[in-house]
């Protein structure tokens, strides 16, 4: 009767490079040998399948309810009065958000996805969604490329709303900034440099609802000049 405790040899055909990333990843694992490092591996490997879809319609629920966030924000910075009603609904919202955070975490918790491994505890569940956390899990490029153009566009609204109202003479600021924002430089830009732009202009904005807080709406030659600034630098020509 043949011995199934008796060690045996399993070949395996592999390239030099997979053979070296084996050895490196069994030795900083802490594992004595590279037989004990795919042993331990094959146990407790798990094939999870995600269905990313549901991410991206909830990406669509907090981006929609945050805008109303924001396009109310950027009313009472421009009016420069807010309401009970106003902070009623700005409430209201922010629970609306943390309702659906909760409510998927809840959905993971559960685990409500295919898996190929054996039925798991608890404990091994929440492990398991602790490391979906600690994970970078690439965004689609369009969706951030969305929120990216999005964000640019309620900032320049704003902006060209502040020199509209603004008591000093400013004709034809608007005009130029909505120039060049309908022009081919946003199109021309590398990611990076996109994304760069977007936040450059973002902190700008920040900085002139709060200048505007003593309500005067006033856009000064010094507003125009910093803004001039980011626009020169990330124009192309």
């Amino acid at each position: 009767m043949e011995d199934k405790r008796k060690n045996k040899q399993l070949k395996l055909r592999l390239s030099q490079e997979d053979v070296d990333y084996i050895k490196n990843k069994a030795e900083q694992l802490g594992y004595r040998t590279v037989s004990a490092f795919v042993i331990d591996s094959a146990r407790n490997h798990f094939k999870v399948e995600i269905d990313m879809s549901v991410y991206r319609e909830l990406t669509k629920e907090i981006n929609y309810i945050g805008k109303n966030i924001n396009s109310l924000v950027r009313r009472i910075n421009t009016d420069g009065f807010y309401s009970d009603t106003d902070i009623d609904f700005i409430n209201h919202n922010q629970q609306k958000i943390i309702n659906l955070m909760n409510k998927e975490y809840d959905r993971l918790l559960n685990l409500k996805k295919k898996m190929t491994s054996d039925q798991m505890t608890l404990k091994d569940k929440k492990k398991l969604i602790e490391s979906f956390m600690k994970v970078e899990v690439d965004i689609p490029k369009k969706i951030v490329l969305e929120e990216v153009y999005e964000k640019i566009k309620d900032d320049v609204i704003y902006i060209c709303e502040i020199i509209g109202k603004s008591p000093s003479k400013n004709e034809g600021l608007d005009d130029y900034i909505l120039d060049y924002i309908n022009g081919k430089t946003l199109f021309e830009l590398d990611d990076k440099k996109l994304i760069d732009f977007s936040n450059e202009l973002f902190i700008y904005t920040q900085k002139l609802k709060f200048k505007l807080v003593k309500l005067d709406n006033q856009f000064t030659d010094d507003d125009w000049y910093e803004l001039k600034d980011i626009l020169d630098e990330y124009e192309i020509d």
